[in-house]
This record gives structure tokens, C-alpha cells and sequence, in this order.
């Protein structure tokens, strides 16, 4: 019983002081070191073109843990957050090959809920894509962000795209 009352009465301490917790081992991504990058934005027109926009979708939004893949999104409603956009750009680090490696893109649409359409040569063959931090984002298999999409996901993103992998047609993000 004295155990009993001694937890419920650290447990009540705890509770009215609060307790601060730190993720260990989180660490942000440096772009330029972890994949070659020389800081370079690639040209909008050389990777995708961008159509209508959307309010980003109501519902939970995954953070992506090493060796996660992006699942399909159940929800499709909506919410009206565009009073809500930051004045930044979302940008996105993608690569042809798994695991942020091979041919890569650094792409800033500056179109909040734009559906931006990959071109050739980058359409159905991205392996990893990367939002950056702040940045939020769902991907299509479709070309018109009409069917084949995910859950809403942010940064570090998935270096392994899973049923998204060599059949991303398209991409919304907002920030």
C-alpha cells in the first residue's frame, strides 16, 4: 500500500512539474555533406511542371524513421490552411536511386499545394525524396496527384519508396 501512495505521489510531482523530453540521437540533415550536393537548386522546369493547387490534407502527418517506406493515404479530407502558409519556400531533395544515392534533384516549386508533374527523365524513376524540414508533402503514382497517393509525410522523408518506388508521377507539399 506504501508503494501504492509513494508512485501515485511521484507520478502527481512529475505531472505538476513537468517533464522534458529530448529525442536522443536526432540530428539534421545536411544536405550538402550527407549527399553530394553542391547547394544548387535544380530549375523547376527541369524536373516537373505544376498544376492546381490544394489545401494540405486533414489527418496525421508521418515523420519517417530510418528504413520506413511511405504507405497509402486513407483520408481524403481537407482543410482550408492556405491563411495559415508560411512565406517560404518547400523544397525537396530526391534521387534516382534508394537511399538519397545516384542522380539528384534539389527542387524549390514555391507553389503551396502546387501538384508538381515530374518530367522525363525523373518521371517514374525516383527512388528517395526528401522534404525539408517544416515542409510537408504527399506523392502520387498518378501524374496529376489524382490517385495513387500516400499520407502526409515531412522531413528527413523515405530513402526506400517502397510501392512509390520507379512509379512517382507526381507531388503536392506545403509549409
Amino acid at each position: 500500500m506504501q508503494a501504492k501512495i509513494f508512485l501515485s505521489s511521484l507520478l502527481a510531482t512529475l505531472l505538476a512539474v513537468g517533464v522534458i523530453a529530448t529525442p536522443a540521437g536526432v540530428v539534421a540533415r545536411d544536405v550538402g555533406t550527407s549527399h553530394s550536393l553542391n547547394g544548387a537548386i535544380t530549375p523547376l522546369e527541369q524536373v516537373a511542371t505544376v498544376g492546381a493547387t490544394k489545401p494540405r490534407p486533414n489527418g496525421p502527418v508521418t515523420t519517417p524513421k530510418a528504413g520506413d517506406v511511405p504507405f497509402a493515404s486513407t483520408s481524403v479530407e481537407a482543410r482550408d490552411l492556405e491563411s495559415l502558409a508560411k512565406r517560404t519556400l518547400g523544397c525537396v531533395y530526391v534521387t534516382q536511386d534508394a537511399n538519397f544515392a545516384g542522380t539528384s534533384a534539389y527542387i524549390c516549386s514555391g507553389t503551396w499545394g502546387g501538384c508538381i508533374t515530374f518530367t522525363n527523365p525523373w518521371r517514374y524513376t525516383i527512388s528517395s525524396f526528401g522534404p525539408d524540414g517544416g515542409t510537408y508533402c504527399q506523392i502520387f503514382h498518378s501524374t496529376d496527384c489524382s490517385s495513387g497517393g500516400s499520407t502526409t509525410f515531412t522531413y528527413p522523408g523515405y530513402g526506400n519508396l517502397g510501392a512509390w518506388n520507379d512509379n512517382l508521377g507526381s507531388y503536392r507539399c506545403w509549409w
